[in-house]
């Protein structure tokens, strides 16, 4: 579940409430335990990180304009600390490796829609690449808005086996997204919605 924070409840910790401290807390410590959890796997480690996020953040006295900012902050210094424990414990995946290249250091809120859209592509190009060669080709012109007949023509295929290796490739994406976002801290169904309303819709 989605952690719910107020616009009320924004307001009050602009002004360093007491009251909003542990209401803040309460709102958002368990989506955060999840979300480190489903990097680190190690539940004890995922509730001490979360913590941390958020003592820090009311510890800096910082003033939000918007919810999405906050949230962001949080996340962002959640995703940290989890990055952190990794790099600590010499837990090595390759493909974690990749996306935290170009990690932000500073938590700045401002820094969120460039980073989940940078990290978003590299997720979905490394999906295309497990996908077999004319699979992964279909699919890339597809996000291209090109037709089905005008992807037949390039890749010398049929109508037919355009719609049959568009199909196979959603599907095996959908799967790795499901797989891997939320493991690197990006939110999965905006990926889903993302990729399937571009080849759908795009």
């Amino acid at each position: 579940m989605p952690m719910h924070i107020t616009s009320d409840l924004l307001i009050r910790l602009n002004n360093n409430e007491p009251a909003a401290h542990a209401e803040l807390f309460k709102a958002t410590f368990s989506d955060l335990t999840v979300f480190v959890y489903r990097m680190i796997d190690n539940e004890d480690e995922s509730e001490d990180i979360a913590i941390s996020a958020i003592t820090k953040l009311l510890g800096k006295k910082l003033t939000f304009s918007a919810i999405e900012q906050l949230k962001a902050y949080l996340y962002i210094s959640a995703r940290n600390g989890a990055l952190n424990y990794l790099r600590a414990a010499q837990k090595d995946d390759p493909f974690r490796k990749q996306l935290q290249d170009d990690l932000p250091i500073a938590e700045d809120p401002g820094i969120n829609k460039k980073y989940e859209m940078d990290h978003m592509r590299k997720l979905i190009e490394a999906g295309l690449g497990k996908l077999e060669k004319q699979c992964a080709a279909v699919i890339r012109l597809t996000m291209q808005n090109m037709a089905p007949d005008e992807i037949a023509k390039t890749l010398n295929i049929s109508p037919n086996q355009v719609y049959t290796q568009k199909s196979k490739g959603i599907s095996r994406l959908r799967e790795f997204i499901e797989q891997n976002g939320g493991k690197y801290g990006i939110p999965v169904v905006i990926i889903l919605l993302m990729i399937l309303c571009k080849i759908y819709f795009g």
